[in-house]
Protein backbone atom coordinates (compact mmCIF):
# COMPACT_ATOMS: atom_id res chain seq x y z
CA UNK A 1 0.00 0.00 0.00
CA UNK A 2 1.29 3.31 -1.03
CA UNK A 3 2.03 5.59 2.07
CA UNK A 4 0.11 8.95 2.64
CA UNK A 5 0.82 12.06 4.30
CA UNK A 6 -1.35 14.77 5.86
CA UNK A 7 -0.87 17.98 6.92
CA UNK A 8 -3.17 18.72 9.87
CA UNK A 9 -3.33 22.52 11.26
CA UNK A 10 -4.57 22.40 14.88
CA UNK A 11 -6.28 25.15 16.71
CA UNK A 12 -6.46 25.68 20.31
CA UNK A 13 -8.04 29.34 20.49
CA UNK A 14 -8.40 31.74 17.15
CA UNK A 15 -4.87 32.70 17.41
CA UNK A 16 -2.90 30.18 18.43
CA UNK A 17 -2.52 27.09 15.73
CA UNK A 18 0.44 24.26 15.10
CA UNK A 19 0.89 22.10 11.89
CA UNK A 20 1.72 18.46 12.94
CA UNK A 21 2.75 16.34 10.10
CA UNK A 22 0.78 12.57 10.00
CA UNK A 23 1.54 9.55 8.07
CA UNK A 24 -1.43 7.70 7.91
CA UNK A 25 -4.11 5.89 5.39
CA UNK A 26 -6.92 8.58 5.40
CA UNK A 27 -7.56 11.71 6.64
CA UNK A 28 -10.18 10.57 9.21
CA UNK A 29 -7.34 8.30 10.62
CA UNK A 30 -5.17 11.29 10.39
CA UNK A 31 -7.32 13.80 12.01
CA UNK A 32 -7.74 11.13 15.22
CA UNK A 33 -4.27 10.46 15.37
CA UNK A 34 -3.19 14.01 15.99
CA UNK A 35 -5.45 14.53 18.20
CA UNK A 36 -4.49 11.83 20.59
CA UNK A 37 -1.09 12.92 20.30
CA UNK A 38 -1.71 16.45 21.45
CA UNK A 39 -3.58 15.27 24.20
CA UNK A 40 -1.21 13.23 25.39
CA UNK A 41 2.28 15.37 23.86
CA UNK A 42 0.94 18.74 23.60
CA UNK A 43 2.59 20.40 26.39
CA UNK A 44 5.86 20.09 24.05
CA UNK A 45 4.70 22.60 21.78
CA UNK A 46 5.55 25.95 22.31
CA UNK A 47 1.69 27.76 22.82
CA UNK A 48 1.37 30.68 25.09
CA UNK A 49 -1.30 29.56 27.09
CA UNK A 50 -1.51 25.94 27.85
CA UNK A 51 -4.67 24.05 27.47
CA UNK A 52 -6.33 20.86 25.69
CA UNK A 53 -9.18 22.18 23.64
CA UNK A 54 -7.87 21.07 20.57
CA UNK A 55 -9.70 21.69 17.35
CA UNK A 56 -8.73 20.24 13.38
CA UNK A 57 -8.84 23.62 11.88
CA UNK A 58 -7.60 22.81 8.56
CA UNK A 59 -6.07 19.22 6.82
CA UNK A 60 -4.96 18.05 3.51
CA UNK A 61 -2.76 15.06 2.12
CA UNK A 62 0.64 16.46 0.94
CA UNK A 63 3.45 14.39 -0.46
CA UNK A 64 6.30 13.06 1.16
CA UNK A 65 7.59 15.73 3.80
CA UNK A 66 11.20 15.75 5.50
CA UNK A 67 9.84 15.03 9.08
CA UNK A 68 6.95 12.97 10.36
CA UNK A 69 5.36 14.08 13.75
CA UNK A 70 2.89 11.10 14.11
CA UNK A 71 2.46 7.92 12.32
CA UNK A 72 -0.91 6.78 12.76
Amino acid sequence: MARKFYSIVVVRSVEESTEVIVEAASEDQAHSAVLSHLASKGDEYTWRNPRKDFIVWHKREIDIPAIVDVTA
